[in-house]
């Protein structure tokens, strides 16, 4: 038979269930939320590195010059090199609909039985493919609009058609998702190149290293060594690319993701906290009559310490039998959600254990340190103090500033009174419930400020392209031609010639970095209206300036205005003076510097690569629709090029910033929870601590109604004074919330714009809130009859 004092424990944390199940709820979300992020971070991690590290990812992608399987072999001997192998990459497009062709990328193999390197997988139909058939990777299918066994036509970027049957689909993971760059690939064979017209050389190197492969010094030591010789055999080295060794692409997105849903977690479970926090408080001040009896009879304060943090260890073992398989769930929902959109199969669920003993942590010692305080200001009560209480509410109203200036307060109804005067008798209490709510209401609001700061970033940017349609040519033409031909489309307005090349940085220790797009404009153009972040824009006097975007400090962080700095442009080094640092956009490492030096230091004077134009009107629709006229013309001259949008750009953008919304938007909503179990449980203790003023009220004539709007209406006021807190602090925090969401994803803050709409919400919410979670404490209050008033203690 259990002892009395663990009699008493159990009785507390059932004889009043609702108090019961708001603490174990509350604690439950925090719990869950700490535990769904971490197990999925956990799941993911796990997952998509063994996924991505089993199809033997190249350490080492180079482009350049076309060479042959002997160079692929000289490559082989190079200290450091564990194995290399050839590649080429064709960019067609194929037909969806009539006038209708969306972009793909078909990778030449040359042995699919024997791939050593960034291996692919049959995941359905025939393998290896045919001659002059495709296999296409399985995330891309669906945005072909085809299925396995069609025909598809195909257009060369000679403009030559060619029909391909789908013979199947494969999977691999080191590709970005097709369903957020809405990119398709495929895959065909070494004689397929030849039909499709193109030699069969190679023009991309992958490359394992010897070694340590997790070291990027090491990686990078050797790319500079192949380079050297690529170089060295007289081709030009295009792009070079070193991805994070042993993680998967979706890393660098992935975890900046979870570390913010992390410490919102967090959040969640501190503001749990103060649930815990009132409901000990409230159970100690009711019991202090008990605590005092248990101490006449012999109890020590360690007894009495001992007996309430059990209860709290209690509540908290109820509350992880119920956060701990919910958070499993979504973990394991969410591995399967983000897999499926980076392309990535699941091989196992089962959850690493340092998660489960991180719940069980969070869970039993989280809620216990909160209740430290008021269990031990509690259970030092002495036996004299204990049995002095008296009065009507104690005697806790009247005595400060604020309950002095209520009193003043007059021509309210006596109900609204009493319930503005019952809102501050418990300040202490108030202040907790105040601090859930006013915390769920700032983040909230920073959520909402998040994304209206994204819309304005990606805006922005967007202006900052100040031009409709971006157009690239297979060779240089005459800038005069360019800007002649392209006015002749009906719907430009404006058309400016570039140039374009890509560079690498040479560093001080002669180590490069990796491939970086430079564009050469005119230093008047049009057709970009730079943020500029420091320094200044390019100048009609400037010659080597440079103006660097804020992506390609993630690369070279050691850069700075005013830098002289080193670019290797084929195979020549030359200085470049920095004296601007401008807003990047997706994360794509740019410098920018005049056209006219450029295009002399290259040898391409009076020549361009690259067009971009302005169209009216400029909606999404007209820029599709000038795009292909622009192709058309083109070839109608004999120019051939390939045309991209800025309406593609926002898409794509679009499709990451709504995923990140969303996820911030369901910690947001858990943390609105957090708070609504709060203001319940405060409301459940405080009708249940003024048990016989309900009966006084109820014996002078109170109706049911009555009784219900002063609890509601006390609940309310609550959540409005909570609004008019957050309103205060979520203008400074919601900008730096949303400078840390720029650093993390974008190397620097966003264009921030508080969100008044969200502020609206919140109070429309908040008061929906705090409303529901006063009508089961209002429902109780009504419930009390006099008889039981008289009767209670």
């Amino acid at each position: 038979m259990l002892r009395p004092r663990w009699r008493k424990v159990f009785a507390d944390v059932w004889s009043n269930k609702t108090r019961t199940v708001l603490v174990v709820l509350s604690i439950a979300v925090g719990v869950f939320a700490i535990g769904a992020i971490a197990g999925a971070n956990a799941l993911l991690t796990r997952e998509m590195t063994a996924a991505y590290m089993a199809v033997n990812p190249a350490d080492i992608t180079i482009s350049s010059d076309p060479f042959d399987d002997e160079f692929v072999r000289t490559v082989r001997r190079i200290p450091g090199v564990a194995d290399a192998v050839g590649g080429l990459s064709v960019g067609v497009r194929f037909q969806i609909g009539p006038d209708q062709w969306r972009n793909m990328t078909i990778s030449i193999v040359d042995d699919f039985k024997d791939m050593r390197i960034n291996k692919v997988y049959p995941v359905e139909g025939a393998w290896p493919p045919a001659h002059r058939e495709l296999l296409v990777e399985r995330a891309s299918l669906p945005l072909t609009g085809a299925k396995i066994g069609d025909t598809v036509t195909i257009r060369l970027p000679d403009e030559t058609l060619r029909r391909m049957r789908i013979a199947g689909t494969v999977a691999t993971p080191n590709l970005a998702p097709a369903a957020l760059t809405n990119q398709t690939y495929a895959f065909a064979t070494l004689a397929t190149l030849e039909w499709l017209g193109r030699p069969q050389y190679y023009t991309e190197l992958h490359i394992t290293v010897t070694g340590d492969r997790f070291n990027k010094e090491h990686i990078a030591e050797v790319a500079a060594l192949v380079r050297n010789k690529i170089e060295s055999s007289g081709r030009t080295v295009y792009f070079t690319y070193l991805p994070e060794p042993g993680r998967h692409p979706a890393h660098q997105v992935l975890q900046p993701l979870f570390l913010l849903l992390s410490f919102l977690g967090a959040l969640s479970l501190f503001a749990s906290c103060f649930l815990v926090v009132n409901t000990i408080s409230a159970l100690l001040t009711q019991q202090v009559r008990q605590i005092g009896m248990m101490k006449a009879i012999g109890a020590r304060t360690s007894d009495v310490i001992v007996m309430y943090l059990v209860s709290v260890l209690l509540l908290g073992v109820l509350a992880l039998l119920l956060a701990m398989p919910l958070a499993y769930l979504v973990a394991a929902g969410l591995t399967i959600l983000i897999s499926g959109l980076m392309n990535t199969d699941v091989t196992s669920l089962a959850m690493p254990l340092e998660v489960w003993l991180i719940m069980i942590a969070v869970g039993l010692l989280v809620p216990l340190l909160a209740a430290l305080a008021p269990v031990f200001g509690g259970a030092r009560v002495t036996v004299h103090e204990a049995i002095s209480g008296y009065g009507l509410g104690k005697g806790r109203f009247g005595r400060g500033r604020i309950d002095r200036l209520l009193q003043r307060i007059h021509g309210l109804s006596r109900p609204l009174m009493l319930s503005l005067r019952n809102t501050f008798r418990r300040k202490g209490r108030l202040a907790l419930t105040m601090m859930t709510l006013t915390l769920s209401g700032i983040i909230f609001i920073s959520v909402f400020s998040v994304r209206n700061s994204l819309q304005l970033t990606l805006d922005d940017a967007l202006k900052y392209f100040n031009f409709h349609i971006l157009g690239v040519f297979n060779g240089f033409y005459r800038t005069e031609q360019i800007e002649r031909e392209t006015l002749a489309v009906p719907g430009v307005i404006a058309a400016e010639s570039w140039g374009f090349d890509m560079v690498r940085r040479v560093r001080p220790n002669d180590t490069e970095s990796d491939s970086i797009i430079m564009y050469a404009v005119p230093a008047e153009t049009r057709m970009i209206i730079p943020t500029v972040l420091e320094g200044r824009w390019l100048l009609p006097e400037d010659e080597n300036a440079l103006v660097i975007n804020s992506s390609v400090l993630g690369l070279e962080p050691d850069i700075k205005v005013g830098d002289t700095v080193t670019l290797k442009i084929d195979r020549r080094e030359s200085e470049w003076k920095v004296v601007g640092i401008v807003r990047g956009i997706g994360g794509q490492a740019m410098v920018y510097t005049h056209y006219p030096y450029f295009a002399r230091i290259r040898g391409f004077t009076g020549r361009a690569i690259a067009v971009t134009v302005q169209i009216d009107p400029s909606d999404a629709a007209n820029q599709e629709r000038v795009a292909k006229e622009l192709e058309a013309h083109y070839k109608s001259v004999g120019m051939r090029s390939m045309m991209q949008t800025t309406a593609i750009i926002r898409q794509q953008n679009e499709i990451f910033f709504n995923i990140l919304i969303s996820f911030l938007l369901a910690m947001a909503l858990l943390l609105a929870t957090v708070g609504g179990l709060g203001l319940m449980g405060t409301m459940s203790i405080n009708v249940l601590e003024r048990t016989r003023e309900i009966g006084v009220l109820r014996a002078i004539g109170a109706s049911n109604g009555a009784v219900w709007r002063i609890v509601v209406t006390e609940g309310i006021i609550i959540g409005a004074l909570s609004w008019a807190l957050a309103m205060i602090v979520a203008v400074p925090l919601a900008k730096v919330i949303s400078d840390s969401v720029g650093m993390a994803f974008f190397q620097t803050p966003l264009s921030f714009s508080f969100s008044i709409g969200g502020a609206l919400i919140w109070l429309a919410l908040v008061t929906i809130i705090a409303a529901i979670a006063s009508l089961l404490p209002a429902y109780n209050a009504t419930r009390l009859t006099v008889r039981e008033v008289l009767a209670y203690e």
